[in-house]
C-alpha cells in the first residue's frame, strides 16, 4: 500500500475527541504517533503573525503527527475546494499539506497529501496549495499539515475556499500497471 493511501487510512481513523488540542484552539493533534511530537503556536520572527508548529520530540520518531481540523462538507458539496498555507521546515524528514473528503460511512472519497512534492530538509516560508472536488455525497472535510519523521514544521495563513472549475485538481501521479506478470517463479 502506498504511503499516501496508508496515511489516508490513519487520518480517517483519527478521532478528534481523543486527540490532543495542544493549545491551538480549533485544531487537534492526531496521526499514528502524536505522542512523539509537540505542537503549539509561536510568532513568525520579526512579525506579529502567528504560526502553528509540529516538532519531533526526539531524533528518530516513528510515524507521523498532524495538526488538523474536520468540518461538515455540506456547504461545499459539488464545489472545487482549495486549501493553501505557507509552510516552513527545519531538518524535516517530510512535511505535507493535506486535504481529504469522507463520505457518510467514513469512506475516503477524495484525498491528496503532497506525497509527490514533499517539503523536506530546511526550507523558508513557501505557499503550497491543494485542490479537490467535494462530491455530492461528501460528509466531512478534513485538512491540515503533518510532519513525518524527524525535524520541525510550521504553517501559517491557512485558507480553505471554493475555486472555479478552471483550477486544476491535485492528483497523485500514477504509473501504469505492467503489461505482463513478472517473477512468477520467484527466481529473480
Amino acid at each position: 500500500m502506498k504511503f499516501y493511501a496508508m496515511l489516508g487510512l490513519v487520518l480517517a481513523t483519527a478521532i478528534p475527541a481523543a486527540a490532543d488540542d495542544c493549545g491551538v484552539p480549533g485544531w487537534i493533534l492526531s496521526g499514528d504517533n502524536p505522542q512523539g511530537y509537540s505542537c503549539g503556536t509561536e510568532l513568525v520572527a520579526g512579525t506579529s503573525v502567528k504560526s502553528a508548529f509540529i516538532k519531533a520530540k526526539d531524533e528518530r520518531p516513528q510515524g507521523i503527527a498532524t495538526l488538523m481540523q474536520q468540518i461538515a462538507a455540506d456547504p461545499y458539496r459539488g464545489q472545487r475546494l482549495s486549501l493553501s498555507a505557507d509552510i516552513k521546515t527545519l531538518d524535516a524528514a517530510t512535511a505535507y499539506l493535506w486535504l481529504r473528503v469522507d463520505g457518510p460511512n467514513h469512506d475516503i472519497l477524495k484525498f491528496y497529501n503532497m506525497e509527490d512534492r514533499p517539503v523536506t530538509g530546511t526550507t523558508d516560508w513557501k505557499l503550497y496549495t491543494v485542490v479537490l472536488d467535494v462530491p455530492p455525497e461528501g460528509a466531512v472535510i478534513s485538512f491540515g499539515f503533518f510532519l513525518r519523521g524527524h525535524g520541525e514544521a510550521w504553517a501559517k495563513g491557512f485558507s480553505l475556499v471554493p475555486v472555479g472549475k478552471d483550477v486544476p485538481v491535485s492528483v497523485m501521479p500514477s504509473s501504469p500497471p505492467p503489461k505482463t506478470p513478472a517473477n512468477l517463479d520467484f527466481d529473480q
